[in-house]
């Protein structure tokens, strides 16, 4: 094996090796690492009473919005990014430079999930819109709302934050 075939065979398992949410490639200038998002727990709370939790990245500037996740090459289960606007507003998300598909949560001021977006295509440019105001977008691995049963009428708790701090029902469709 030449040196540049070990190097590729190298390169290929330490991005295999490396932590969810860690990428190894190189990002354009002026990409930030995703390790310099802040970070926060949340939880997803389903009807069904189940309570799913996950460890995420947040962004809630300009900056960390129109970033996001591009440029991950994987996420892992339990882990999430969340956009926070102010004030509630209409959304539109798209996966241009995003690597993975991706789920979408869109939720309203009181925490209930308004929109569910399964399986965002990565690279997409095309638009996905909360259809409604909102003050929070959770992106989650794609596939993992319908293998926790994750849908509209659920309500989502950012727990470090205490928020929402007057919860009220949920009565989205499912």
């Amino acid at each position: 094996m030449n040196g540049r075939a070990l190097g590729a065979v190298l390169a290929a398992w330490l991005a295999l090796a490396a932590p969810a949410g860690v990428s190894l490639a190189a990002a354009p200038e002026g990409v930030r690492p995703l390790s310099s998002f802040p970070r926060e727990r949340i939880a997803v709370e389903t009807r069904s009473a189940r309570r799913h939790l996950f460890e995420a990245w947040r962004a809630d500037t300009n900056q960390t919005r129109a970033q996001g996740l591009m440029f991950v090459p994987q996420l892992g289960g339990d882990q999430a990014m969340i956009f926070v606007y102010a004030p509630a507003q209409q959304v539109g998300m798209w996966m241009m430079n995003t690597l993975i598909p991706l789920d979408m949560l869109f939720v309203d001021e009181g925490g209930c999930v308004v929109k569910v977006h399964e399986r965002a295509v990565p690279g997409s440019t095309e638009t996905i819109w909360s259809g409604a105001p909102v003050v929070l977008v959770v992106e989650l691995a794609g596939g993992t709302t319908t293998a926790l049963g994750i849908a509209a009428g659920d309500r989502v708790l950012r727990l470090d934050a205490n928020w929402p701090r007057v919860p009220r029902p949920c009565t989205g469709k499912r």
